[in-house]
């Protein structure tokens, strides 16, 4: 026989005998890899909402909702659209009116702010913009 033919030979009875006799001899390997999660295990974190000052509130979609479907009278409230006027102007939420926070500085300033909240101090005073503030 030749040297490549007991090469071979030898070669593939290492490899019946270690196939054979498997892993159970060698040392014991544990896996520190966390366990595998699914989707439902995992619930996303619920965003936090704005910080709010003293006595301001946020109003659910849900609320507002009832509200407009009531109007300003049966449901008591002003609803103030505080985006830019053209952004006003391309869409808003039914009932509300324009105030952007410019306007309201400029009326803070001349003292005339009640006259434009109104002078029911009783009504709901609901600010809506572009994203949370």
């Amino acid at each position: 026989m030749s040297i490549r033919t007991r090469l071979v030979a030898s070669l593939a009875t290492l490899m019946a005998v270690a196939l054979l006799t498997g892993c159970e001899t060698g040392p014991e390997v544990r896996s520190e890899a966390p366990a595998q999660q699914t989707v439902a295990a995992v619930k996303p974190a619920k965003p936090a909402g704005p910080v709010m000052p003293a006595g301001v509130s946020v109003i659910s979609t849900d609320a507002l909702k009832a509200l407009v479907d009531k109007g300003p009278e049966a449901g008591n409230y002003l609803l103030f659209d505080s985006r830019p006027a053209g952004r006003f102007h391309a869409a808003t939420i039914p009932t509300s009116e324009n105030l952007t926070d410019t306007e309201m500085a400029k009326l803070d300033q001349e003292g005339k702010v009640a006259t434009r909240l109104g002078e029911d101090k009783n009504k709901l005073l609901i600010f809506w913009c572009g994203g949370p503030t």
